[in-house]
């Protein structure tokens, strides 16, 4: 695959830009560490890269010694395509991993998705068995999106939505309640490394009982926690709320199930 990359005005953030299966230019940041690992972020519906709290996860990640890639998926931020809620995204992130492994200077991939890409983590890591992942961490992750039922209270969606976020539609079909998708809740069963989630309980976008079904159906190692934390809170905004609770829970799963000591060779 053609790859370019370009250095972003933070310091040890690269952006590159590689070709999905079908010749979709997918973009992604890669930020840097001295580490054999990699965390490969898989954002929710709606974000992409280059909103804050991807950033800030990208930083925390490096900062815990981890190489970190941020991608945006097909129909987000500067990725060509139109999203189809977890269809041919896996295919973006392989595209990631696969150039990422060709840098000859990671050895190992952990997966981190939230909410839809949570489900598109799992299906890459079902359908590119070849792939060296690790584990898979997914936080406020879709099961079954036939199974979405949002509850939604007007007064408190400024607290989960942002009018910025508002302002950067993703590229969709809007016939997308109808059109084909894969089941996380079925991929799962092919998925043969450590499997964490992460809920908020009454998740007012994506309802706890999605990671507990998937729980269910994963193989072992896996484990689940759903955390009792007002507001109902979704995905990343869960971080800006109760980043105490969530962000020990990461790196020491990460810790366990995903090598990071340094290798010497810069990127």
């Amino acid at each position: 695959m053609d790859t370019n990359s370009t250095q972003k005005p933070n310091p040890g953030v690269t952006s590159r830009i590689v070709q999905s299966f079908d010749g979709t230019e997918i973009h992604y940041d890669l930020y840097d560490a001295d580490s054999d690992a990699v965390v490969v972020v898989v954002p929710g519906f709606w974000r992409d890269r280059s909103y804050p709290s991807m950033g800030r996860l990208g930083r925390f990640l490096t900062r815990a010694g981890y190489r970190a890639a941020i991608i945006d998926v097909r129909g987000h931020g500067d990725s060509g395509g139109v999203y189809g809620f977890n269809f041919l995204e896996h295919y973006d992130v392989r595209a990631v991993a696969d150039d990422i492994l060709a840098l000859g200077t990671v050895s190992s991939i952990a997966l981190i998705g939230f909410s839809v890409g949570g489900a598109i983590a799992v299906s890459t890591a079902a359908r590119h068995t070849y792939l060296p992942i690790r584990s898979l961490l997914l936080i406020s992750s879709v099961g079954d999106f036939a199974r979405i039922v949002p509850k939604i209270n007007l007064l408190h969606l400024h607290r989960h939505i942002a009018i910025s976020q508002a302002m950067h539609r993703p590229r969709f079909d809007w016939r997308f309640a109808k059109s084909e998708k894969l089941n996380a809740c079925e991929d799962i069963a092919d998925v043969h490394v450590p499997v964490s989630l992460l809920h908020v309980r009454n998740d007012w976008l994506i309802s706890h009982r999605h990671s507990q079904e998937l729980y269910e159906r994963a193989n072992e190692p896996k484990e689940i926690e759903i955390f009792d934390i007002e507001g109902n809170y979704h995905a990343d905004r869960i971080f800006g709320v109760a980043a105490e609770k969530i962000e020990p829970r990461m790196l020491d799963f990460l810790g366990r199930t995903i090598r990071k000591e340094g290798n010497g060779q810069p990127l």
